[in-house]
């Protein structure tokens, strides 16, 4: 079967077709994973965002008194706290 791959015309032009889609398959797979890469670091990068958003607003909070607090909480609440 192999010897008929390089005996034919035919044979060489399916060899070398074969061969053309594995090398575009492996790009293919090549371009998913590096699209995978960047987007696992994008994520990383918009969770340390809002970590930092979180912390901001944390210290935000820690600064207000208690009726404060309770005040920012009752725009949030549907039962009118």
């Amino acid at each position: 079967m192999i010897a008929w791959f390089f005996a034919t015309r035919v044979g060489r032009y399916v060899a070398a077709i074969g061969a053309l889609l594995l090398i575009l398959a492996g790009l293919a797979l090549k371009l998913i994973a590096v699209g995978r890469g960047q987007e696992q670091a994008r994520q990383a990068a918009d969770k340390l965002k809002a970590i930092s958003k979180r912390r901001a607003s944390d210290a935000e909070v820690d600064q207000l008194g208690a009726a404060d607090v309770g005040g920012r909480l009752s725009r949030w609440m549907r039962d009118g706290r």
